[in-house]
């Protein structure tokens, strides 16, 4: 029995290894840095809708431990502001958007899938206002991943997000249409933890977003700014969420997050 469990472990992590160090070629795509204090400022602001900013990668973007585990390992977020210094505008849209990294291989636990939508602008704005930010100084190390995420990657349950890429880069001109924003900011900031299709999802615990239906506008801004649902009724841990990311939405924003939420087929 212990045989068959230790040839199960070692073909589990073989397996898991050749996914893990398979290599990809990133398309090239060069970034303007920033320098407009408006934009810079804009950043600021989307780095926190998005998560860079106050969200997995910490109050000061120094990195964090999201989860530590005997079987499924340690996931750490890696500190914003020493990537910032080392890494090339190309690199990093790679990383942000494709899902690979400097190295060829594949990013695990970051939502490339989602962010492959943003559009140039908003994601050179997002890295020139971090490249400003002070540097940090924290040091969490690197990811290692366990024995059940491994097989979770044979299985098929957790992807390369360099194999999940869905979208390309959006051209700015959806900000004109309230529909076109809210699919938008859907796809960008909700399908990380509702799921590429927004019908939730295993791995995080989300629910489907077709809930929104029954929301009207005052509680679905309420769900948005202080993360309660009708009759004041907390859900999960959106209430964190709502401080730290959504309320920083303007009102045409969730306006538009709303309708696009209601009416999509």
């Amino acid at each position: 029995m212990l045989t068959v469990a230790w040839m199960s472990a070692a073909w589990i992590y073989l397996a898991s290894r050749q996914i893990i160090t398979h290599q990809y070629v990133p398309d090239v795509r060069n970034l303007a840095s920033v320098t407009d204090p408006d934009l810079l400022e804009e950043g600021e602001r989307l780095a926190q809708v998005y998560g860079c900013y106050g969200g997995c990668h910490g109050d000061r973007m120094q990195g964090a431990v999201i989860q530590e585990h005997p079987l499924n390992g340690r996931l750490v977020a890696p500190n914003l502001t020493q990537s910032m210094q080392r890494l090339s505008l190309p690199e990093l849209e790679a990383i942000v958007r494709q899902g690979i990294r400097a190295d060829g291989t594949s990013v695990f636990g970051m939502p490339s899938a989602s962010f492959a939508a943003m559009t140039d602008r908003e994601l050179s704005a997002i890295l020139s206002f971090i490249r400003r930010y002070p540097l940090q100084s924290e040091n969490y190390g690197q990811s290692d991943h366990g024995l059940l995420t491994r097989w979770r990657m044979v299985s098929g349950a957790l992807p390369a997000e360099a194999e999940i890429r869905y979208h390309q880069p959006w051209r700015e001109t959806f900000r004109g249409n309230e529909n076109r924003l809210g699919e938008y900011l859907a796809v960008v900031a909700c399908a990380q933890c509702h799921g590429q299709d927004l019908e939730g999802s295993e791995t995080t615990g989300a629910p489907s977003l077709d809930r929104v239906h029954d929301y009207d506008r005052f509680e679905f801004r309420a769900l948005m700014e202080e993360g309660v649902a009708p009759g004041a009724r907390e859900v999960g841990g959106k209430r964190r969420l709502a401080s730290a990311r959504y309320s920083r939405l303007t009102d045409d924003e969730i306006d538009a997050l709303m309708v696009f939420l209601k009416t999509r087929p």
